[in-house]
């Protein structure tokens, strides 16, 4: 059977860097560059892991300053992107999410009624509430955020969900994940590829070999994983 091809976008704007490399550092793991190259000998014909593309989003083609100074260049913009299967939206500053860009806001209405699945982390919650696609619907964002009302404040209408480290929504056919913090958002992209993939699971074992990370579940308690020495290490 052929591998699966997808189309992953991420939106850049002045970000955690965490709330997108780490989820990307993932996807890009699990992919089938990632397992054909220096996976064990046959392990992607057996596990037959997603082809990925990956389209990383500006308002122009200039560079997009991450935290740590970190700069990441698009290679579309908003107005000439491609079809997206995914869209990754990582966490700004509220108030950038107060004063959404119209540019950003409508290229975000336009690609949540085509994308399958929206993946959001931290303060990226606060940008897709912004534009009013999580009206009505359980969402989460960090916890912080909730506590201090500033995600009340920002968009009132989402249920927001201080008890769970990640959050699965339904929209007119689109499954949006919203999750609390960086940490957070790399856990919930682990759960997303366990249930959105046929060897789901051993993909996440191959990605938690190679990065020698523990992921959590959505209560934030520690999971069974497979470490570097392809140890099972029970929760």
């Amino acid at each position: 059977m052929a591998s699966k091809s997808i189309s992953i976008g991420v939106l850049l704007h002045p970000v955690q860097a965490l709330d997108i490399v780490g989820p990307l550092d993932i996807l890009s793991t699990v992919s089938h560059e990632a397992l054909s190259g220096y996976g064990p000998p046959g392990l992607a014909d057996r596990l037959n892991p997603p082809r990925i593309q990956f389209h990383y989003i500006g308002p122009t083609k200039e560079p997009a300053l991450l935290t740590a100074n970190i700069r990441m260049v698009p290679n579309c913009t908003i107005a000439d992107c491609p079809k997206l299967d995914v869209l990754l939206i990582g966490g700004p500053m509220p108030d950038y999410a107060k004063n959404l860009p119209q540019d950003i806001n409508e290229f975000l209405l336009a690609k949540s009624k085509e994308v399958s699945i929206i993946l959001t982390t931290c303060t990226g919650a606060l940008v897709l509430a912004a534009t009013g696609v999580l009206d009505g619907l359980e969402a989460t964002v960090n916890h912080m955020a909730i506590d201090m009302k500033l995600a009340s404040e920002i968009a009132p209408r989402p249920k927001w969900d201080r008890t769970r480290y990640w959050v699965v929504a339904e929209k007119d056919g689109t499954k949006i994940w919203t999750a609390a913090g960086a940490g957070a958002g790399m856990d919930m992209t682990a759960q997303w590829v366990r249930e959105s993939f046929e060897h789901g699971p051993e993909l996440i074992d191959f990605a938690t070999q190679g990065l020698e990370w523990q992921p959590r579940d959505v209560k934030g308690k520690p999971m069974k994983y497979v470490n570097g020495r392809g140890e099972t290490i029970e929760a």
